[in-house]
């Protein structure tokens, strides 16, 4: 008995442990990303807070991105991306976001 008592209590504190790890690792991933979309762009790489990035500021992204951004939104293509531009990208960020909770509801019964 007093042996599986010991064993409860380990099993108990072995899950409560990798709870806390994981809590600790979604919160580190979340800061490390900060905010997604427009937002997120902006808050990094908006280096005089207008509202847009320019050319300068979106040599500041990683090259990558930069082009994947540039391609899709920059509709003008000047290089840069205005205020409708990045309005483009909050608004798909919504859409998927729409599209996910109504993915998330379990279908209704009849």
């Amino acid at each position: 008995m007093k042996h599986q008592s010991i064993l409860v209590a380990a099993v108990a504190a072995l899950v409560l442990g990798t709870q806390a790890v994981r809590a600790e690792g979604e919160e580190k991933k979340e800061k490390d990303h900060g905010k997604g979309g427009a937002a997120g762009l902006l808050e990094k790489f908006d280096t005089n807070k207008d509202g847009e990035l320019s050319k300068e500021e979106i040599a500041g992204i990683p090259e990558k991105r930069s082009k994947h951004l540039l391609e899709k939104y920059d509709t003008n293509k000047d290089g840069a991306l205005s205020k409708d531009e990045l309005a483009a990208i909050k608004e798909e960020k919504h859409e998927k976001k729409e599209g996910d909770k109504k993915e998330e509801k379990p279908a209704e019964k009849k």
